[in-house]
């Protein structure tokens, strides 16, 4: 016996499905990225989630990422250096068109933010440079 309204409720929950991960794909894409950042930040013990993470594209088509990250009050270069080591290992793995990355430290004190372009952290990750030029390299602001 042919029900049609069964197969209408099928081919439209397949219809809604296809169209959903339609619009998903370029979030996964991102996910991907946040998933490989956090992995990177969880090896040397510095917690992240998505939540903290922002990749925007600019009109150039070129990408910037930005990440937030908490410190104890005396080890925020060492938690700002593992998250541009692992932005950089991220952008390495997925080939994404990241130029600019954004690491904002929060310490009880105050919030430092910093930028680098995608070059420097690459030099970086090739030992080109040392972590001491690397950060004397960086755009700095505090708060």
């Amino acid at each position: 016996m042919y029900r049609s309204g069964k197969h209408l409720k099928v081919s439209f929950t397949l219809l809604l499905l296809a169209w959903c991960l339609g619009l998903a794909t370029p979030a996964r894409a991102n996910l991907r990225f946040y998933t490989i950042v956090q992995q990177n930040c969880m090896a040397y013990r510095v917690a992240t989630d998505a939540s903290q993470m922002d990749l925007e594209e600019k009109s150039d088509g070129s990408l910037t990422f930005s990440l937030q990250l908490e410190s104890r009050r005396n080890n925020y270069e060492e938690v700002m250096m593992i998250g541009y080591i692992a932005v950089g290992q991220a952008v390495e793995r997925t080939d994404l068109n990241v130029q600019t990355i954004h690491i904002i430290v929060t310490t009880p004190n105050s919030i430092i933010h910093t930028t680098a372009d995608i070059s420097l952290v690459e030099q970086l990750l090739r030992e080109e440079i040392n972590s001491f030029d690397f950060i004397r390299q960086l755009q700095w602001s505090s708060n």
